[in-house]
């Protein structure tokens, strides 16, 4: 069998070029919120090739900030009600409440199938929650000098791409932690914060359609090992 072409497609929802803030991929399953029209979820489906899911959390639509995970399992703040969970865990995910301070947690962490980047600012008490669910090593660490290391950083099993502001350091740490290609980019015509504007699997992305075709190049590059 030949393998799958990595494909990225720019996408608005609700009008906005910041999907990440409203999108969760692994490799099997992709949340979307309640109302996301079925064009868009085709095109997710045809891009990401997996089953698309709809939910909310927190009663709300910020599914990519809420959610943090890889193929293991996924991540939820304790503000999620037991419904959503359960909406989860029918559509196949495997799902952990992780009960931090914090509620945004998808922009704390950063995860492939293999390696974890954990920000610092979350709770000692919860990493080996962290480790058990996602079934990676993890590491303690700030990216790029900030402790929003899934914010400024999105992964796969094929690479990492980083904001621009990394340093030379900061490539070569991040290539060390998940032995893979890095290299630094951005979404929405400059925008560094790279969660916000990019869904990633193995099999493709989504970009928010700001994303300019050097940018979308970039992406291919690092995230599907063009």
């Amino acid at each position: 069998m030949s393998k799958r072409r990595f494909e990225v497609a720019p996408l608005s929802i609700y009008g906005a070029s910041t999907i990440g803030v409203y999108i969760f991929t692994n490799n099997a399953f992709t949340v979307v919120p309640m109302d996301v029209p079925d064009k868009v979820i085709n095109s997710i489906r045809d891009t990401l090739g997996t089953t698309v899911v709809k939910a909310s959390l927190a009663k709300s639509p910020l599914i990519g900030i809420f959610i943090v995970g890889n193929d293991n399992g996924v991540l939820i703040p304790s503000i999620v009600t037991e419904e959503e969970i359960n909406e989860l865990e029918k559509g196949g995910f495997r799902v952990s409440v992780i009960r931090t301070r914090y509620t945004a947690i998808a922009n704390l962490i950063l995860t492939n199938n293999k390696k974890t980047v954990v920000s610092p600012i979350i709770e000692k008490e919860f990493i080996n929650l962290i480790r058990d669910t996602l079934g990676t090593e993890v590491i303690i660490d700030e990216i790029c000098g900030t402790y929003l290391v899934g914010s400024i950083a999105v992964a796969n099993d094929r690479g990492v791409l980083l904001s621009p502001d990394a340093k030379d350091e900061d490539v070569k740490k991040v290539r060390d932690y998940f032995g893979l290609p890095v290299s630094v980019g951005t979404v929405n015509r400059g925008r560094s914060f790279l969660r916000s504007g990019l869904v990633v699997n193995n099999n493709g992305g989504l970009v928010g359609n700001d994303t300019t075709g050097f940018e979308i190049v970039r992406i291919m590059q690092v995230l599907g090992g063009e």
